[in-house]
């Protein structure tokens, strides 16, 4: 299986958390596969990554994935209750679908982020052209954020909302190695890639000075990195052998 991403560098094997959720869920289900960077989004199914290529056929979205490996005999969620699958589904729309948000506005809105991120995001494009690209993705993604309404929010405002994702994360792990127990589960897979990325910005934003106040998340992305994240030396050798 070839699994079509967006690069990442010596630190992340990726730099979209959807994509390494999908390559953590690829690990966890002990599945052979080989990244493959993207060329062309219009060729794929929803213009996005992360996108499975299985033979001929291209599997789009993380939980399109999930749901495939599944198909085939794959438990994210093993042992857990109905309650305790339902408690997942809410916990990874809560990171997914609010959290992240608070990572994509600090990483393109925050100037002083931005001025790092965007020379990460663009390195491959030509010199020539590279601030250009830059600003016109940035403009795309703001205009994504204004629609959504969380660019529309005063920064007090927006970060009393991330407060009560992480208060939620927090809350459920207390204790816990992971956040159903013992065992990395789809949820762990979801939530701590975002983690990460907030924990790694370039810049002390209020988005990450919040994780960094509790403990308890950097010491679980860590144990998360450790149980499930594939090497970023393998994934990124496997992106410089594509290229030669």
């Amino acid at each position: 299986m070839h699994l079509i991403v967006f690069p990442g560098d010596a630190q992340f094997p990726t730099h979209s958390p959807f994509c390494l959720k999908a390559m953590c869920l690829l690990e966890m289900a002990k599945v052979d596969w080989q990244p493959e960077l993207i060329q062309d989004f219009e060729a794929l199914p929803l213009g996005k990554v992360p996108v499975a290529r299985v033979g001929d056929a291209l599997i789009p979205d993380s939980h399109n994935i999930q749901a495939y490996l599944e198909s085939n005999g794959a438990d994210f969620m093993p042992g857990l209750s109905r309650i305790e699958k339902a408690a997942t589904h809410a916990l990874i729309r809560t990171v997914e679908e609010s959290l992240r948000l608070g990572l994509v506005h600090d990483r393109w809105l925050n100037d002083d982020c931005w001025a790092v991120m965007k020379e990460i995001f663009f390195a491959a494009v030509p010199a020539p052209m590279r601030d250009q690209a830059a600003e016109d993705a940035r403009d795309h993604v703001r205009a994504g954020l204004m629609s959504e309404g969380i660019a529309r929010f005063s920064p007090e405002d927006r970060q009393a909302r991330f407060d009560k994702d992480l208060e939620v994360i927090d809350a459920k792990l207390d204790g816990l190695s992971f956040l159903f127990g013992d065992t990395p589960t789809a949820a762990d897979a979801a939530v701590a890639p975002v983690l990460d990325m907030i924990l790694t910005l370039p810049v002390a934003t209020d988005l990450r000075k919040a994780v960094e106040a509790r403990p308890a998340l950097a010491a679980y992305v860590a144990r998360v990195r450790e149980a499930i994240y594939p090497d970023p030396a393998r994934v990124m050798a496997a992106f410089s052998a594509a290229a030669e």
